[in-house]
């Protein structure tokens, strides 16, 4: 949701925790990486026999787990705590990281400003499979970073999935001073300068997608902003440079996969290029100012640049657009695509039947990803629903509801939220997070009286319900 706040939240209390324990505990940083790289699989092999060794099984899931899927910021993948590694297998994680970027990306994550202050003891780390017998992924996730380690996976995509960086640096301030990644950030702004003021306007849309749905929309998928093919040879050129500078902070052999994957999926020209007036939390408006917000999109990428309040960039590549990466059991069928508006009243209506409450509410601004057309998996699931949120059920007084949050409910849910005459309180169902941070949303207070299972757990059993497993 509120980024500036999960950070506080998930940030600066897990720092206050697990990492400034790790770095107190030990009196120590964690470990310089080698003079000397070993490969990446033979770094990765040796950190799992290491962990296997000494019953470290949290650190473990089977390759086709729905967790390979998931990707957010900020937000654990799962697995083992890194504060609590042994100095040994703390340096061949280092050691993977640094394989894992190019130079330009290891000086990136070591500006990062928590990175730079905990280094590895504020973080996760999690194996999908055993790069001892067969495919694996490693996955290490911490502040405003999500790590995929490994090359491409299975089914052909390069670096194995999404990609998640970013910087709290400049937090809230306009052109974040100081941030890690301005290069990037200057380098969007000045390609959307050099748009004549017709494309320019075609690019400039009102408000951004959430961040986190950079999953391939396929042939058949709507791409915001100019398409770049309508552009002029030194603007697709400079586009081109663009997503060559994020691209940049990995590893040599695994940015040249995923060129090779974006030029066999029509190149620079199959991308469109947006930046947004309002990002998708409303938190910070241009209007007519240069954004802070950049997309370029095509059919089987997505790179997504959000400066807004502080830096988070995600992006995507597929070996083929049509074929988006979506791992576990069936659990459904989309009958046709979800988009946002889609998966929140799929969301609600698991909420109300999980319940039984008056009235379900999951803000617009928290859908993670979409559906689309075709089989549903878990990993599907796990994906759109990455806030890893529980169901609350709360108590709102009447009058504690804002009038933008009864009219967000009215567009969503006609007559709920407005039929309850002059009854003291509502019953409302929502995620935990949005009962956490009730205020951001319209509600001057509730009363949490119950507290259940996982949406993501709920939403999959529905899904599993529905007859023939299909939903509109």
């Amino acid at each position: 949701m509120s980024p500036s706040r999960r950070q506080i939240l998930t940030g600066g209390a897990a720092i206050a925790g697990a990492g400034l324990f790790g770095v107190v505990s030990r009196g120590l940083l964690p470990p310089e990486p080698s003079a000397v790289l070993a490969p990446a699989d033979e770094l990765a092999r040796a950190l799992a026999a290491r962990l296997r060794a000494r019953g470290v099984d949290d650190a473990f899931v089977d390759y086709d787990h729905p967790r390979r899927q998931f990707h957010n910021r900020g937000i654990a993948s799962g697995g083992t705590q890194t504060a609590f590694l042994r100095r040994a297998e703390q340096s061949l994680l280092i050691d993977l990281i640094h394989t894992s970027l190019s130079p330009a990306g290891r000086a990136h994550l070591t500006d990062q400003m928590f990175f730079a202050f905990v280094g590895l003891n504020y973080g996760n780390l999690l194996f999908a499979g055993d790069p001892a017998d067969g495919p694996y992924q490693v996955l290490f996730s911490a502040a405003h970073l999500f790590l995929r380690m490994g090359g491409k996976n299975r089914e052909g995509d390069p670096f194995g999935g999404p990609q998640v960086y970013g910087d709290q640096t400049g937090n809230g301030e306009p052109g974040v001073p100081g941030n890690a990644y301005l290069d990037q950030l200057h380098a969007g702004q000045a390609l959307i300068a050099s748009l004549s003021p017709a494309a320019q306007e075609k690019a400039r849309c009102p408000k951004a997608p959430v961040q986190t749905a950079v999953a391939a929309k396929g042939n058949d998928g709507h791409f915001d902003g100019v398409p770049v093919a309508e552009l002029s040879t030194p603007q697709r050129t400079a586009a081109r440079e663009v997503i060559g500078r994020i691209l940049g902070n990995y590893a040599e052999e695994d940015a040249a996969y995923a060129w090779k994957c974006i030029d066999r999926n029509g190149g620079i020209e199959a991308f469109h290029l947006a930046d947004y007036d309002v990002d998708h939390q409303e938190g910070m408006r241009f209007d007519g100012q240069p954004s802070q917000i950049y997309r370029l999109e095509s059919p089987s990428a997505a790179f997504h640049f959000r400066a807004v309040p502080h830096l988070h960039a995600f992006f995507n590549v597929a070996r083929n657009g049509e074929w988006p990466l979506s791992i576990g059991e069936v659990v459904g069928v989309a009958k046709a695509p979800l988009d946002t508006l889609g998966m929140r009243r799929l969301f609600e209506a698991v909420m109300l039947g999980e319940t039984g409450a008056d009235v379900a509410y999951y803000p617009s601004e928290a859908v993670s990803g979409f559906f689309r057309a075709g089989p549903i998996r878990t990993g599907d699931v796990w994906t759109a629903e990455s806030w890893e949120d529980r169901i609350a059920i709360v108590e709102i007084a009447r009058e504690d509801i804002g009038p933008n949050a009864l009219q967000d409910w009215r567009r969503t849910w006609p007559g709920i939220g407005t039929t309850q005459g002059g009854a003291g309180t509502i019953r409302t169902a929502m995620p935990t997070s949005v009962a956490a941070w009730h205020d951001r949303y319209g509600l001057a207070s509730v009363d949490v009286i119950e507290t259940g299972r996982l949406l993501r757990e709920a939403t999959i059993d529905r899904l599993r319900e529905e007859e023939l497993g299909n939903i509109a």
